[in-house]
């Protein structure tokens, strides 16, 4: 059997749950400290964009995480103020895409039970 070794400065599988959370807890707030405060915790910046776009044209409802992990997609508005693109979407309004897992947005179960299409 052959040996695998792990190579040097490749990252695998990180978890940018707390950032997302983090980003969802400061709607309402200026972007500009947001922003200062999530980049100083960060490795890189880019997943703040997975999540968070700087026109509302560009934003996306929600973005999925992992398979079953979904969250609100943020957008900055003209007064930069971070802001939810679609807050009418929540755990109530998805659809799980497979009966196996736990679906959640922003953290919280699904409510609707997965149905075959």
């Amino acid at each position: 059997a052959e040996s695998v070794k792990m190579k040097k400065d490749v990252q695998r599988g990180l978890d940018y749950t707390p950032l997302f959370r983090f980003l969802l807890s400061k709607v309402g707030k200026r972007w500009d400290s947001v922003f200062s405060e999530a980049v100083a915790r960060l490795d890189k910046q880019e997943p703040i964009f997975w999540m968070v776009s700087m026109d509302i044209e560009d934003a996306d409802d929600y973005i999925i995480t992992s398979e079953s992990s979904y969250f609100s997609g943020l957008y900055v508005d003209k007064d930069g103020l971070l802001q939810v693109v679609a807050p009418e979407i929540d755990e109530t309004s998805l659809s799980p895409t497979c009966k196996c897992c736990t679906h959640t947005f922003n953290g919280k179960p699904f409510t609707k039970k997965f149905k075959l299409e």
